[in-house]
């Protein structure tokens, strides 16, 4: 009865209803599932090949190392900044968006490189060669530190070989006649006669007067120049290796295991005292006297005596050839190694051959390797082990203190009070503050950061060195706002006594230059606000004797025509106005010795605007796709 029912509801027409709403939510979910497919997570594709993710990332860290080594301390300045490492990010992909470019123009031009090409490139390789000759195994074991097979290094070799062909196909390509390089070189060979009229901004200083109407509408126009800064007051916790140790105190058993354990590091390095006796040249007939020598060593000649006349070290042959006590490592390699081959006072060695020439070796005496006892080292030994302790709890309270500023945001002195510090405050402080911790630049980012200051919590902890971590929070702020105009009144009339005495000069310079041209002379009213003028003669585009700013100016403007000078106002940075009058140009009467080298310099610009019009060739034809470029990597 009761499944009669059941088979009778199942017929009905509610039944119905719900079967197809189930069926509708499963087509729903298949075509959602179709729809939110993961998105294309490649940054870009040229022509259809893709950029992978992996090869941006790879190339960005590249970039990121090759900078840092270049840059040092101040790339970590600039990382700070989102902004710069996304800017640098895209110029690595715009790049690697221009190698693609390039092997796709290699492999529509049908450009290959032969095998044997490729081999003699690699045989002259200077990582894979020892003692001037390459070495298999040595271009084994490079390829195998850096994740490389020999098929794949080839393959890229191959591609390297291909791209420097077709680039230098495009850029050698172009040509600078002798004629464009004879023409520039008399143009910056050309000297110049000037004389010049000069006007100091200070002489019209003095007289200029400021109202309270002016300084008011300056002051209302230039409110951007008269802002304060942003300040920020701060509490702080702060971990330190230094004060850590200072309370640990190593005891006698602590101090003899760590020397145990570590006996080589108090192990003095053997040292040995040789002579030598060094024919410079590396050809036949030096090794010809080498052999020679030898020969008279093994007879019975005195060393100290032969190195005196015949070696080219004339420093250690003064004194019979000795060399100073050295340990292993110090000295060429093949030197080295046979110095260290000798197994007796006395023993010579066989001619060894040096990056500088051929050496005869005598060995003069020995000092073995030896460990220092402990008594020796005790206390270098006892600061180690307290180092070692301070930087394990310095570790351990770096993760309590970030475990305990995370659960107790809103203040540090609760993970003070647990771990044993000190709250300590920094008062109001302006963003360009030198006060510590905001000397440490990753501390004043965080300390003016919106979200510290909103969120009032606790930030993450802070390495501020390989010694020092910190936890901040921020208790006050001030925006930079315009400073009131009583407090920035001297700032104001120094800004308008400029403006007036600059407005002032550069009118006087303009009703002088008039006179010029008119053939009036400006001397005596030079001379009366203070200037100065002076005649100079065979001025050149790089002539230290004139300001970089006038002899710019100068070279700019057009030849005297029939003796007549030529005119300009140049206003310098300092505000003194300099009117200056060519008078005669004189062109060079004969090539220079840089003319080889300027032509040879003009083709290499036209090769490089020829690569680059390649690739704004290349660009325009092609089709370029870009995806957003995932988060920057810290």
């Amino acid at each position: 009865m009761l499944m009669d029912k059941l088979r009778e509801g199942a017929q009905g027409r509610i039944a119905k209803i719900i079967f197809w709403l189930i069926i509708f939510s499963f087509s729903l979910a298949g075509v959602g599932s179709y729809l939110n497919r993961p998105a294309n997570t490649d940054p870009a594709e040229v022509n259809g090949e893709p950029i992978t993710a992996q090869a941006l990332e790879n190339a960005y860290r590249n970039e990121r190392s090759r900078l840092e080594a270049q840059l040092g301390e101040n790339f970590a300045q600039l990382a700070d900044n989102p902004a710069y490492l996304q800017r640098m990010r895209q110029g690595v992909l715009e790049r690697m968006i221009d190698d693609v470019l390039v092997n796709q123009a290699i492999k529509d031009a049908k450009l290959r490189v032969g095998d044997e090409q490729v081999k003699k490139a690699i045989l002259a390789m200077p990582y894979f060669q020892k003692d001037g000759k390459f070495d298999n195994d040595l271009y084994l074991a490079v390829l195998r530190q850096n994740n490389l097979t020999p098929e794949g290094f080839r393959d890229t070799v191959r591609q390297d070989l291909a791209t420097q062909d077709y680039l230098g196909a495009v850029s050698q390509s172009e040509f600078a006649l002798p004629a464009e390089a004879r023409l520039l070189d008399r143009l910056l060979n050309q000297t110049r006669d000037v004389r010049l009229y000069t006007l100091p901004l200070a002489a019209f200083s003095g007289a200029v007067q400021v109202t309270d109407e002016e300084r008011k509408a300056f002051y209302d126009a230039h409110h951007d120049q008269f802002m304060s800064q942003e300040q920020v007051a701060i509490n702080y916790l702060l971990l330190d290796v230094d004060k850590i140790a200072a309370g640990i105190s190593p005891s006698d058993a602590d101090v003899q295991a760590y020397y145990d354990q570590h006996q080589d590091s108090y192990r003095t390095a053997e040292r040995r005292k040789v002579a030598h006796i060094l024919f410079a040249k590396q050809d036949a007939d030096a090794q010809k006297k080498v052999d020679a020598e030898l020969v008279k060593l093994k007879a019975g000649a005195d060393f100290a005596a032969l190195a005196k006349s015949d070696s080219a070290d004339t420093l250690s042959a003064r004194n019979g050839g000795e060399l100073d006590w050295f340990e292993p490592g110090v000295m060429d390699p093949a030197f080295d190694k046979a110095a260290f081959a000798l197994a007796k006072v006395g023993d010579l060695s066989q001619p060894v051959q040096s990056q500088f020439g051929y050496h005869i070796i005598k060995l003069l005496g020995v000092e073995p390797a030896k460990v220092k006892t402990l008594d020796e080292v005790k206390e270098q030994v006892r600061q180690q082990v307290k180092e070692d302790k301070a930087k394990e709890q310095f570790l351990d309270l770096q993760q309590q203190m970030a475990d305990l500023s995370f659960e107790n945001p809103d203040s540090l002195d609760e993970v003070a009070t647990k771990l044993g510090l000190q709250v300590q405050q920094l008062a109001l402080q302006p963003v360009s503050s030198n006060e510590f911790p905001l000397s440490n630049d990753k501390v004043k980012t965080q300390a003016f950061s919106v979200e510290l200051r909103d969120q009032n919590t606790n930030s993450e902890v802070i390495a501020l060195s390989d010694k020092q971590a910190a936890v901040i929070h921020v208790v006050d702020y001030k925006p930079a706002a315009v400073r009131p105009l009583d407090e920035v009144k001297a700032a104001l009339d120094t800004a308008i006594k400029h403006d007036k005495a600059l407005a002032a000069v550069q009118a006087e310079a303009a009703a002088l230059l008039e006179k010029l041209k008119s053939g009036e002379s400006v001397d005596a009213a030079v001379a009366a606000k203070q200037g100065k003028v002076e005649t100079l003669a065979g001025v050149r585009r790089d002539d230290q004797k004139l300001d970089q700013q006038l002899a710019s100016a100068l070279f700019k403007l057009a030849k005297p025509v029939d003796g007549k000078p030529v005119y300009s106002q140049v206003g310098l940075f300092d505000g003194d106005q300099v009117l200056m009058a060519l008078t005669a140009v004189h062109e060079a009467d004969k090539d220079s010795a840089n003319l080889s080298r300027l032509q040879a310099s003009l083709q290499r610009n036209y090769g490089d605007a020829a690569y680059r019009a390649m690739l704004a060739q290349l660009r325009a034809k092609a089709k370029i796709s870009y995806h957003q470029l995932d988060k920057v990597a810290e």
